[in-house]
């Protein structure tokens, strides 16, 4: 009986023992898993990172690709536009060289236009009515001054030129307006005597003297003829009106009848 118990307990001893033995080995073999585990799950999270990394470094490369496509892009754009520009330059140059290939005749051909110009003008004061012929500022005077320009070198023709339209916008006007001035003339003993000027556009011209008395010239006559005393109030109106002394009104003036053309 003794016998048996020390065998029971034996095997009791035994069975405990290669339990915890057991016990002890799968421990060891979890211990050893979870190990396994842990470097395989850093192992993973490591090629991951590597992964991204050289995902991030495609997509930068991507983006840098890209940006350079636009700035070729864009400078070729550059090139055209200044190979476009360029051609335009030479266009420019080559119809400049031409221009000035056509300066010498053209002043040459111009010389001769502004001084017929000048001439024809001067013809045309000639017979015009004589208003304002004497004086600094007379268109006598405007007339010895634009051969003076002509005739100087070193003024550009396009000053030359300009100074002639002047003088004929000035001689337009004349036509436009009636107008009052002081002038002196000689009598027929050739004494000088003050008279005032009515013009009456290039229709007439009346002279009234210091006594009254009046004479009257027509466009395209080459006398001075006497004025009927009974217009002397209306020509002082019309004097006064050329002065601006007065308001504009209605006045008489005798003014010749219309002419049959031959």
């Amino acid at each position: 009986m003794v016998k048996m118990k020390d065998m029971v307990r034996t095997s009791l001893i035994a069975a405990i023992t290669a339990g915890a033995v057991s016990a002890t080995a799968s421990a060891q073999s979890v211990g050893s898993v979870i190990d396994a585990a842990e470097q395989s799950t850093t192992a993973g999270q490591q090629t991951q990172a590597r992964i991204d990394r050289l995902d991030d470094q495609r997509t930068d490369a991507e983006l840098e690709y890209r940006a350079l496509l636009q700035q070729i892009e864009s400078q070729q754009l550059f090139i055209e536009q200044q190979q476009i520009f360029i051609r335009s330059q030479e266009n420019e140059f080559e119809s400049l060289n031409q221009q000035l290939a056509r300066v010498d005749n053209i002043e040459t051909e111009l010389a001769p236009m502004l001084r017929e110009m000048v001439v024809s003008l001067e013809n045309f004061i000639n017979l015009d009515l004589p208003f304002r012929l004497e004086g600094e500022n007379g268109r006598q005077a405007r007339i010895e001054r634009l051969y003076t320009i002509v005739d100087d070198p070193n003024i550009s023709p396009a000053e030359r030129y300009r100074a002639i339209l002047n003088a004929y916008e000035i001689e337009a006007s004349y036509g436009r307006f009636i107008r009052s001035y002081d002038e002196t003339v000689l009598d027929e003993a050739g004494n000088p005597v003050p008279v005032v000027i009515l013009q009456l556009g290039r229709i007439a011209a009346i002279r009234k003297y210091n006594d009254d008395t009046m004479t009257i010239r027509y466009n395209g006559s080459d006398d001075w003829q006497p004025l009927a005393s009974s217009y002397l109030s209306d020509v002082t109106r019309a004097i006064r009106i050329a002065q601006e002394v007065t308001t504009p009104s209605v006045y008489t003036i005798p003014l010749p009848g219309p002419q049959v053309a031959q």
